[in-house]
C-alpha cells in the first residue's frame, strides 16, 4: 500500500482533475522519482483512489486546518477518558506542522508513550 499527496502551489493546477486524472499523475510523479516506466506502473495497479479535496464542500481544499479553538480541542482529545481511551493523528498535533505525516507520526509517539506509561502505572 502506498499512500501519497499533492501539495503547495501545484494543487491549484491540479484542482479540475477527475480521480483517474489524479490516479495518472501520482502514478507520474512515483514514476519519476524512481526512474519508473508509469505505464508499467499503471499495468501493475491493483488498486486506487484518488481524493481531490478541491472539490470537497467542507475542505474547500485544505486537507488539515487549525481554528480558533483547535488547541482547546486539542488538549481534550489528549487526555485519555478514564485512562481508557487515546486519540491520536497529525490534528492532535501541538506543533507547527499540523496536517502532516511528520505531525502524525510524532503524534503517534507521543501516544504510544502515554499509553505505556498509562500500562505501567496500572500494572504497579
Amino acid at each position: 500500500m502506498l499512500t501519497g499527496w499533492f501539495g503547495g502551489p501545484k494543487t491549484e493546477t491540479m484542482a479540475s482533475l477527475n480521480e483517474q486524472e489524479l490516479i495518472e499523475a501520482g502514478l507520474a510523479s512515483l514514476a519519476d522519482i524512481f526512474g519508473l516506466d508509469p505505464k508499467q506502473l499503471m499495468r501493475n495497479l491493483v488498486a486506487a483512489r484518488a481524493i481531490n479535496w478541491a472539490h470537497d464542500t467542507c475542505a474547500h481544499g485544505a486537507y488539515s486546518y487549525a481554528t480558533p479553538e483547535t488547541r482547546k480541542a486539542q488538549s481534550t482529545l489528549a487526555s485519555p477518558e478514564g485512562g481508557v481511551i487515546f486519540l491520536s493523528g497529525e490534528a492532535l498535533y501541538r506543533g507547527r506542522d499540523m496536517g502532516t505525516v511528520e505531525a502524525a507520526l510524532t503524534n503517534g509517539l507521543e501516544t504510544a508513550r502515554a499509553i505505556l506509561a498509562a500500562d505501567k502505572v496500572a500494572t504497579l
